[in-house]
């Protein structure tokens, strides 16, 4: 028997989501904002935001290590997520861990993301300036 394929999800569905974590991660429920964006990252796992999102859940939490996963993770599905290498250039910073830092903020910085969109690049020059 052939599996019923869902259809995605609306824009408006991951956007509530979006919005149901931050409001839950804004009132210190970390639990539940850790749910909620967990669904988003796999209804949506091509958006960064979700990816981001668990993660930063996680680092709140002080499991670094499940944080570093994440970010690592999502710049494995998305072939791109400079914003989760800047957060994971964070904690390697963090760790004691330079090189892989340096690394990770090169990542980002060569991410066609970056190239766009002067904000973005903003704040990974700032990174390099805190290394």
């Amino acid at each position: 028997m052939a599996e019923a394929k869902l259809p995605p999800p609306s824009l408006q569905a991951i956007e509530a989501l979006y919005a149901t974590g931050y409001g839950l991660f804004r009132q210190g429920r970390l639990a539940d904002a850790e749910s909620v964006f967990r669904a988003m990252v796999y209804m949506s796992p091509q958006d960064e935001r979700a990816w981001l999102a668990l993660g930063v859940c996680y680092e709140a939490q002080e499991h670094l290590d499940m944080a570093l996963q994440i970010y690592a993770s999502a710049n494995r599905w998305l072939g791109s997520a400079p914003r989760c290498e800047i957060a994971r250039a964070r904690i390697l910073r963090a760790y004691g861990r330079p090189h892989e830092a340096r690394r990770a903020l090169a990542q980002a910085s060569r991410s066609p993301l970056a190239a766009q969109d002067r904000e973005l690049r903003a704040i990974i020059a700032d990174e390099w300036v805190r290394r």
